[in-house]
């Protein structure tokens, strides 16, 4: 009875050690799958790359600094004809969709010697059908930042050894004793002009020792203040120009109108200049200032006949000179027209004196 005891003990254990194996294992199995994202629907894409910097299979994807997937698979894609190296990864299927043609793809490291990871930017737009194939971007390899820190290293070395041989501006600063002699010596001149100050020589000193003309500024500075004041507190033309808007609408109305006006002005010029219009073709036309010309001449000639007639007419020459100048010619023409008067009011007063009509 007592031996039946203790197997029945023994199984219970048996039984105790083999569900905490199947917990641990399945707790094993439960982390495992949220790292390798088991448990999460996956797709597939490839990436090209000219260098995988040391990437191996398992590592991580990133997208957008979030654990999407890992790498699957990393191969030459055509070794025949290039040397670029193809990387399958899978990518959970909701990520996939924020992955595009215009998505970077590298591969970064974390920290200084982690891990290696493929790291994908976002597209900047949402597709249900993203690519199959990516181009991946060169990453930076330590050994090409140790050689550019060298290069820099040896041009740095150059500028000194340079400097050191005295070339260059730096270099004849530090061998030039001419340059070293000029600033001593104006170290020294800078100095004696300092003194020179300090003892109110020359204008700086006066400037530098006499309150007067500090004392003259500060009264202009106060002068103006107060001007300024006086204009703010005023109702003056300047105030009004300042704070006034309807005057400052009158004058913006006024020049409006007189850029207006110009332009009027300018038509109007146009218009007279125009070879279309009367003062246009009197500029313009070489035609009509000969015509006006010669009108002109004509004019002065009729001018000249008329002169000489009338001076003529003055000298009592010809007919119309002696009308003019000879009194009894006038007097008897005066006396012949009175009686010429006399004969057609007597005709009108009695006509049958002058007319006679008979029948028979």
């Amino acid at each position: 009875m007592k031996r039946s005891n203790q197997i029945g003990w023994a199984q219970v254990r048996g039984g105790i050690f083999i569900l905490l194996a199947l917990i641990f294992f399945a707790g094993g199995v439960l982390l495992m799958g949220q790292k390798t994202k088991m448990f999460v629907n996956k797709g597939s894409m490839r990436v090209v790359m000219t260098d995988v910097v040391g990437l191996k299979i398992g590592a991580p994807v990133w997208l957008a600094g979030v654990d999407v997937g890992l790498v699957t698979n990393i191969l030459f894609a055509d070794p025949k004809n290039s040397n670029a190296v193809s990387i399958d990864i899978d990518v959970d299927t909701n990520a996939m969709k924020k992955i595009g043609a215009d998505s970077k793809v590298t591969i970064k490291t974390r920290g200084l010697m982690g891990e290696k990871y493929v790291d994908i930017l976002p597209s900047k737009q949402y597709s249900d059908t993203p690519p199959a194939l990516l181009q991946g971007s060169a990453a930076a390899k330590l050994d090409d930042v140790i050689q550019k820190a060298g290069e820099a290293f040896d041009k740095v070395n150059g500028i000194i050894d340079n400097i050191d041989k005295g070339q260059g501006t730096l270099g004849k600063l530090n061998k030039d004793e001419t340059l070293y002699s000029n600033l001593a010596r104006l170290a020294v001149e800078m100095k004696e002009l300092v003194v020179t100050i300090n003892r109110g020589d020359g204008t700086l000193g006066k400037l530098n020792r006499d309150p007067e003309p500090y004392n003259k500024l500060l009264s202009i500075l106060n002068r103006a203040d107060r001007t300024l004041q006086d204009i703010q507190s005023a109702d003056g033309t300047l105030n009004k120009l300042i704070h006034d808007k309807a005057l400052y609408s009158k004058l913006t109305s006024l020049a409006d109108k007189g850029i207006q006006s110009a332009e009027d002005f300018s038509e109007l010029n146009r218009k007279i200049l125009s070879k279309d219009g009367t003062v246009g073709m009197l500029l313009s036309d070489r035609q009509v200032y000969d015509k006006g010309i010669s009108l002109l001449t004509r004019a002065e000639s009729s001018v000249k006949a008329i002169e000489e007639i009338t001076g003529k007419v003055n000298r009592g020459d010809g007919t119309a000179g002696l009308m003019v100048n000879d009194k009894a010619l006038y007097e008897k023409m005066n006396r012949m027209v009175e009686d010429l008067n006399a004969v057609i009011k007597d005709f009108k007063d009695d006509p049958r004196k002058y007319i006679k009509f008979s029948v028979f």
